[in-house]
């Protein structure tokens, strides 16, 4: 089970700005222009419909496929900017969450214009969401490359700082991570009110404070500093109650996650701090809706389905907690935490039948045997408990032995006493036969 999350790779930034409205020197609105108009206005909220403000209004399969059409064929009547409509088309499959689409569109906008930032950046951001890091860093140097101060630079210098980051972080490379605040100061160089900049900057100055403690109070003044510029921030306040927990301040860490939360319910790093705190605290509902939150963003989310059973487990809902942990071995049949938490289940929440036992017995062999475990604290327990049960058995056993033995003393004293009073009849009798 995870317990609070560090610093994690934060969304990366795609350079989607759609071209709205014609320049001033132009007579005329381009078609491209009209096209863009009236999608942004298909995604914007309207208030009569229930829609929350800022949230864009998602749009079914067919009409992204028919603006995406749109954009196309407006890049045909208008061939100046037909890079920038195939782009735009790429846009709208991206937002649409249908990927193959517009990784296509942004390569056939690159066809046409190969220095196109955007669809450069954008191409990028799709190759680290699919694992390309290599691939994904070049897109944005090249990005870079076109103009490297621009605002399309600041969102690619992140990008970059972002893959460069993670490396870092799984190959505890100093030089990578020199490399990361490297690419995060070019873009406060180039824009100086970038906070994911200084998210990110934060996020690895609080990862490096695990080396160098010093780092801890830098991490801190950055996150001050981000909040100068916009306080609703969301990574800014997980940051600081990561701060916060290594300070061992567990209320107030507790307050900066459920802030991040409130800015954005649906970030999973949030989300999961809360939930950590609130299983450690025994706040098991509290915990539940945390998990919930992350479950409603990533379903799949093998921690948050392992979490709602521990949360569940803790409020005796005992057959809701075995069914999401039997839901995590389907998600990933090599997890391991799973065995140790349905282990406990049958061992401590279950009625103690014996057949109860040897199933939890068997869940703690299974994980201590399992190639993935990495909690050597979790294992000493199991191997403890494996030893608990195979006692319990032991005296289980014992108890029989012993309730067998009573039972033939007890049958032996039952024929004994028959047996005088079988002996004292028959002196009985005798003694009035010879009266």
């Amino acid at each position: 089970m995870r317990t609070i999350a560090k610093a994690a790779l934060p969304l990366l930034v795609a350079g989607s700005a759609l071209a709205v409205g014609a320049k001033k020197d132009e007579p005329k609105k381009s078609p491209i222009d009209e096209v863009a108009e009236r999608y942004q206005k298909a995604r914007t909220p309207q208030r009569d419909k229930g829609q929350p403000a800022g949230v864009p209004v998602p749009l079914s399969p067919g009409e992204c496929k028919s603006f995406a059409k749109d954009f196309l064929k407006a890049g045909e009547k208008d061939k100046a900017r037909e890079a920038e409509a195939v782009f735009n088309a790429g846009v709208v499959y991206d937002h649409c969450g249908m990927t193959r689409e517009a990784e296509e569109m942004y390569k056939r906008a690159l066809q046409k214009n190969p220095k196109l930032a955007p669809a450069l950046n954008n191409l990028g951001v799709l190759y680290i969401k699919a694992g390309q890091q290599q691939a994904a860093l070049s897109q944005f140097e090249a990005a870079i490359k076109v103009d490297p101060k621009s605002a399309l630079a600041v969102q690619a210098y992140n990008n970059k700082g972002a893959i460069l980051y993670e490396r870092a972080r799984q190959t505890n490379n100093p030089a990578l991570y020199e490399e990361a605040i490297g690419a995060l100061r070019r873009a406060l160089a180039v824009d100086a009110n970038s906070v994911q900049a200084y998210g990110l900057l934060a996020e690895i100055y609080y990862h490096r404070a695990e080396q160098d403690r010093s780092k801890l109070r830098l991490a801190q003044l950055v996150c001050d500093e981000a909040r100068k510029i916009n306080e609703n921030y969301p990574p800014i306040y997980n940051t600081l109650g990561l701060i916060k927990l290594r300070s061992k301040d567990v209320t107030g860490a507790l307050s900066d996650f459920k802030q991040a939360a409130a800015l954005d319910p649906g970030y999973v790093e949030a989300q999961l701090n809360i939930a950590a705190i609130s299983l450690s605290s025994r706040s098991y509902k509290q915990a539940e809706e945390a998990f919930q939150a992350v479950l409603k963003k990533q379903p799949n989310n093998i921690d948050a389905v392992i979490g709602m059973g521990v949360a569940l487990r803790g409020q005796r809902r005992i057959d809701e907690a075995e069914a999401w942990y039997n839901k995590a071995q389907q998600l990933d049949p090599r997890a391991c935490a799973p065995l140790y938490n349905l282990g406990v289940l049958y061992h401590d929440y279950k009625s103690g039948a014996p057949e109860e036992l040897r199933k939890a017995q068997d869940f703690y062999n299974r994980f201590v045997s399992c190639p993935g475990r990495t909690d050597p604290d979790k294992v000493a327990d199991a191997r403890r408990r494996i030893k608990d049960i195979d006692d319990t058995f032991k005296a289980i056993e014992e108890q029989k032995k012993l309730e067998e033995e009573l039972r033939k003393q007890q049958a032996e004293m039952e024929r004994q006493q028959k047996l005088m009073e079988e002996q004292q009849r028959q002196q009985e009798q005798k003694e009035r036969s010879n009266k």
